[in-house]
């Protein structure tokens, strides 16, 4: 008769740490989870500090194409509006030049700095104080254009974007809005509140571990599960015998 209430005993103990190693993951997922409701999917991305306003379309004239040599060793020509400025985007595979199409003029490999500055200004609906602008070309690291800063800048995993692109990083805070250096299209809106919904993000679905551990841990969890379930319906089981 000891010896059954001790195997019971036992049973019941193995029971109450199996529950906990369970309730933890349960808890680390569900907490993880919360954050997704925190804020709207608009604010998380930055929308909510848009204005929404479009960069002006004048309309194409017949004259306005590149020069045929330039249009010649291109792979691609594409035409586009920069902040109400005609340009064509001529890739040539290793090299990107602009084709600024109402001066007749080449742009060299990217918009000017003040186009992106005013496409960033024309769709941020706060206050425009600019810490630092960073061009982060094709490759490498990016440079210092204006503002206060270190020299060059390695691009943030939080950008995962084309290149080349234009980073301005704004104060209070740390925002910050990265522009399409080609056409002047807002690429991503980064704020404080993305940062913390990303971290949650990637602790939630285990991003920050290699696909095997992430599926040994799943089937450790799930194991665990079954492992309770099956242990508490032996002591069910017994009781109801007892009874």
């Amino acid at each position: 008769m000891k010896s059954r209430t001790f195997h019971r005993r036992r049973l019941w103990t193995w029971h109450l740490w199996l529950g906990l190693g369970v309730l933890l993951p349960l808890l680390f997922w569900m907490g993880t989870a919360l954050v997704f409701a925190l804020w709207p999917i608009r604010t998380v991305r930055g929308q909510a500090t848009s204005t929404g306003r479009s960069a002006a379309t004048p309309a194409l004239q017949d004259w306005m194409l590149p020069p045929g040599d330039r249009i010649a060793g291109a792979r691609t020509v594409t035409l586009r509006h920069a902040e109400g400025h005609p340009v064509a985007v001529l890739d040539h595979g290793a090299t990107t030049e602009v084709w600024d199409l109402a001066a007749r003029r080449s742009l060299g490999g990217t918009l000017p700095l003040a186009w992106a500055s005013d496409a960033a200004r024309r769709d941020f609906s706060g206050a425009w104080d600019l810490e630092a602008a960073y061009l982060f070309p094709r490759s490498g690291p990016g440079i210092l254009l204006a503002g206060q800063g270190p020299q060059t800048h390695e691009l943030p995993g939080e950008y995962t974007g084309p290149r080349p692109v234009f980073a301005f990083h704004l104060r209070p805070g740390s925002t910050r809005l990265y522009v399409d250096a080609l056409t002047g299209e807002i690429r991503a809106r980064r704020t404080g509140i993305w940062r913390f919904y990303d971290l949650a993000f990637r602790l939630h679905s285990f991003e920050f571990t290699g696909d095997g551990l992430k599926r040994a841990v799943i089937a450790g969890v799930v194991g665990l599960w079954l492992t309770v379930g099956g242990t508490g319906l032996v002591l069910a089981f017994r009781k109801l015998r007892r009874g």
